[in-house]
């Protein structure tokens, strides 16, 4: 071994190493990659930077591009009508025409393009035909895969094969080479799922649907029993003079107020700066037995001055003054990164730096040398903060200078929790008392023992006495609920003037701005005018403490809300309409440009058929014109490219190059073909397929290509077998993605609304790679005695 291929070998380690492990973004790895590439010496800058203008990634982004024209030029709504003219209303051959079609546009789609355009087409049959979506779902995904097999454009991994075969010295594949595999694997694999495949999937409607249907299509009652209730703003109520917002109502309830009575007069333009006022009644929408729990909270106990240092000495509590040492371990950590509550038994009151004081918000606040803290601490716990090096200058904090520390416009309070509050058998973090109203909890008083700074995982339970530090204003929001006198409302449907209102089911878009973010980071309900009632995720409906959930891609959120802001949404990129209530399909785009979009796709597979363009020309020239006649925007097309996929083939083509040029691959193939010797051809086509399909579960498949096919081409040279097979075999194992929700985008995209457990995708999954397998091989072989080779 060469010091070049030992400094090859360390590079590809820590890649797949940094891709198990997922500790950075997979695309920020290939950049790491093609980095220490150059800077190590053993390839040079131009090889290194090379990739980007490799015809592979060329094609890969433009191919984007075309399959974001297709979808935005109205070819699912052409699709959606001609399905259930071919198949019935039968799940077989629903399941079969939809895997079919679906399995046709990935051959010349990107596969999650081809997935999110027939996402909102399969739950339309699915409501059509009253089939639940699980049985639809999971085989479209599956079949967007299973189609990007039959061609070279058909998903990335077939690009970067056919590019890693060219660098090698051999003929590249032409358009169609992977048919006679990939169409035979694309009919198994669905029938398959006709006959067998989807008898395993969820067979009844997901929990989040009443199976209550209606004539005219599906009705939406989502299993969340919502009242209408009109609540009276008294003349004494803290809530007079705050707007909605301020009110802290949908938090603290999960209200939605539709309208306001005022003076004889109904006020519906409702958002979140409207003012409520005193004799004002609300028309809100929410669960009764919240409310009715909440007005069941026992007054709260106020303390000041000398009745918080009873309760300090009761509680047996310290406050102790300290000062952040010059090399405390602290410096430069947020509150939250210190984990200070669990670190030092204590709770963190109060930071003074040179701004002034800071006691709101202070989790995401950063330490410094010098900050002076104000602490409060179990006294068993205070040796312990006193030991030499993260705080100096200790001073216990007088009875008297208490005032000090808690200000009027805060307050130490005592909870009581009565029965059948809903508080109870919630964790805290789950309560909202921090989140919504900013109280810290202290302390529980419980027999037989209290509980000092009680973890964020602590289960509130029936008469616990909750010993909560806050500032009046919370208080007074409190108070407000209470105040909320409950009035019949004055006809039947009280909302019916206000505006017509429906229901829809959403899902995030492959490339969305949402995911990761919180409903109230995004402002859901001001921004989109819609309430979330529900987030289906992972086969559960969640459908409380919605506004602090992260959103992560393939979660279905059940809306509510205007109409006119129901279609407004659907024209939003960052989600996909699945189904609504109403019944209504948007604005359909006309026919004209969806024929003119398909007749540019015909062009373009035409002009690499006859070879008359290269394939990388001919998708550059086609998305452009996909542009030019205004199919999509160029802000569409630019949304369009997934540029992770992007970097991460463009800066994983050059390490195998390095692979290539230093001799690494050929090392490594030599130990390959030693261990697979004894099995002879057979056991090297089959054991490169296995080790390829189950590492997609845990590699990018795109930089799986890469290392594999460079380790293959080497290695079959040993056994007489033909390089392009080899590649094919194992071009086609890597897209074989069907184990895991998270093995690829489609199958993410498709698990809320399909209400598919992690244990569903395993269970069908696998015995589809066998299918696929079991197809596949056989017929390389085939082929490859056929051709000599």
């Amino acid at each position: 071994m060469t010091g070049e291929i030992a400094i090859v070998l360390l590079i590809l380690i820590g890649a797949l190493v940094l891709f198990v492990t997922e500790k950075l973004r997979m695309d920020v790895v290939a950049l790491v990659v093609l980095s220490v590439l150059a800077l190590s010496g053993v390839t040079t800058p131009e090889k290194a930077l090379g990739g980007f203008s490799n015809p592979a990634v060329i094609t890969v982004w433009a191919m984007f591009i075309l399959s974001a024209g297709l979808s935005a030029a109205g070819i699912a709504d052409l699709i959606g009508r001609q399905i259930l003219k071919v198949s019935g209303t039968s799940e077989t051959g629903l399941v079969i025409v939809i895997m079919l079609t679906t399995g046709g546009l990935s051959a010349f789609m990107s596969n999650i393009g081809v997935a999110a355009l027939m996402l909102p087409v399969v739950m339309d049959i699915a409501r059509k035909t009253r089939t639940s979506p699980s049985r639809l779902l999971m085989p479209m995904a599956f079949a967007s895969l299973l189609g990007g097999l039959t061609t070279l454009i058909g998903t990335p991994p077939n690009l970067v094969a056919s590019n890693t075969l060219a660098e090698a010295g051999h003929e590249p594949f032409s358009l169609f080479d992977f048919a006679p595999i990939g169409v035979p694997a694309l009919i198994t694999g669905t029938l398959f799922m006709a006959f067998v495949g989807r008898r395993l999937l969820p067979k009844e409607l997901p929990e989040r649907f009443r199976e209550e249907w209606e004539k005219d299509g599906f009705h939406y009652a989502h299993a969340v029993e919502e009242q209408v209730l009109q609540l009276h703003v008294t003349g004494d109520s803290p809530f007079d003079g705050l707007t909605l917002e301020e009110t802290r109502l949908a938090q603290l309830l999960g209200f939605h107020v539709s309208a306001i009575e005022r003076e004889g007069n109904r006020i519906t333009e409702i958002v979140g700066n409207t003012v409520v006022r005193k004799g004002d009644r609300l028309m809100v929408e929410g669960n009764m037995e919240n409310f009715e729990a909440f007005r069941k909270w026992q007054a709260f106990e106020l303390a000041s001055g000398a009745e918080i240092a009873g309760l300090l000495a009761l509680k047996k509590l310290v406050l102790i003054s300290a000062t952040l040492a010059e090399d405390s371990s602290l410096d430069g950590l947020t509150v939250r990164e210190t984990d200070f509550r669990h670190r030092f038994h204590a709770h963190l009151h109060s930071i003074r730096d040179e701004d002034g004081v800071k006691r709101n918000g202070i989790a995401s606040h950063r330490l410094r040398a010098g900050n002076r803290l104000q602490i409060e601490i179990q006294k068993e716990s205070l040796p312990a903060l006193r030991e030499p090096g993260d705080f100096e200058d200790l001073e216990l904090i007088a009875e008297e200078s208490i005032s000090d520390i808690y200000p009027d416009s805060e307050a130490l309070l005592e909870m009581a929790i009565p029965a059948e509050s809903y508080l109870t058998g919630l964790e805290l973090r789950e309560t909202g008392l921090a989140e919504d109203l900013g109280l810290r909890v202290l302390g529980i008083a419980r027999k037989p023992e209290s509980i000092l700074f009680p973890d964020s995982e602590e289960r509130v339970l029936e008469g616990d006495k909750l010993l909560v530090h806050g500032n009046r204003r919370s208080i007074s929001l409190i108070r407000g609920v209470q105040s909320l006198e409950i009035e019949e409302a004055p006809d039947s449907d009280p909302l019916a003037s206000v505006t017509e209102r429906a229901h829809c089911e959403v899902t995030l878009s492959p490339r969305n701005s949402l995911a990761g973010k919180t409903l109230k980071q995004v402002n859901f309900r001001n921004r989109f005018g819609l309430r979330v009632e529900s987030i289906w995720r992972e086969g559960r409906s969640f459908r409380s403490h919605l506004r602090n959930m992260t959103l992560q891609f393939g979660d279905a959120l059940l809306l509510s809300g205007p109409v006119e802001k129901i279609d407004e949404l659907a024209k939003d990129p960052d989600f996909l309409l699945l189904t609504r209530s109403d019944g209504a399909d948007g604005e359909p785009a006309g026919a004209g440009k969806a024929i003119l979009a398909s007749l540019i796709m015909v062009a373009v597979i035409a002009s690499v058929l006859v070879g008359f363009l290269p394939v990388a020309i001919a998708a550059v020239a086609g998305g452009t014109l996909m542009i030019v006649t205004r199919c999509l925007s160029i802000d569409e097309a630019h949304r369009a490219i997934d540029w992770k996929a992007v970097f991460l083939i463009a800066c994983m083509i050059p390490l195998g190059t390095a692979m290539k040029d230093t001799g690494a691959a050929t090392w490594m193939a030599s130990g390959v073909a030693a261990a697979a010797e004894p099995l002879g051809p057979w056991g090297l086509l089959i054991g490169l397929y296995l080790l390829t399909a189950l590492a997609t579960t845990i590699i990018p498949t795109a930089a799986l290509v890469v290392i594999m096919t460079s380790l293959g081409i080497d290695a079959s040279a040993g056994f007489g077998i033909e390089p392009r097979w080899i590649v094919i075999a194992i071009a086609m194992a890597a897209s074989a993605s069907f184990t895991s929700p998270i093995s690829h985008p489609s199958n993410v995209l498709v698990m809320g609304p399909g209400g598919y457990r992690f244990l569903d995708f395993i269970k069908v999954g696998s015995l589809l790679i066998l299918v696929v397998m079991v197809t596949v091989i056989p017929l390389i072989w085939l082929f490859s005695t056929l051709s000599g080779g």
